[in-house]
């Protein structure tokens, strides 16, 4: 017999049929890229009337909603008042990070 077929790191599957051992190959590796998928960071997709939300627009500064109020009220980001709602627009974002970066 090979000196490597009993080695520590080797398995012997017995009274599986190959299609069995397919399929639970196949259950693994969908439970280890579902979970690779989640802990991917979600691109925050531009809104269609490009007005975004408080918190929308935070995600896509990448800051929380505490800060973002505290840049509105610093004159760091400019909020639009639409009724009683705050919007952001992808101008106003994309100035205040240049503010920022100088």
């Amino acid at each position: 017999m090979d000196a490597n077929f009993l080695s520590p790191n080797s398995m012997l599957i017995q009274g599986v049929t190959m299609s069995d051992f397919e399929s639970m190959i196949s259950r693994l590796l969908d439970e280890k890229l579902a979970n690779i998928f989640e802990s991917i960071p979600k691109q925050v997709e531009s809104p269609k009337d490009g007005l975004y939300k408080r918190k929308e627009a935070a995600g896509k500064l990448r800051i929380s909603l505490v800060t973002l109020d505290a840049w509105t009220k610093a004159g760091i980001i400019t909020a639009r008042r639409i009724g009683g709602r705050i919007y952001y627009t992808d101008k106003d974002i994309n100035e205040a990070l240049k503010q920022l970066a100088k």
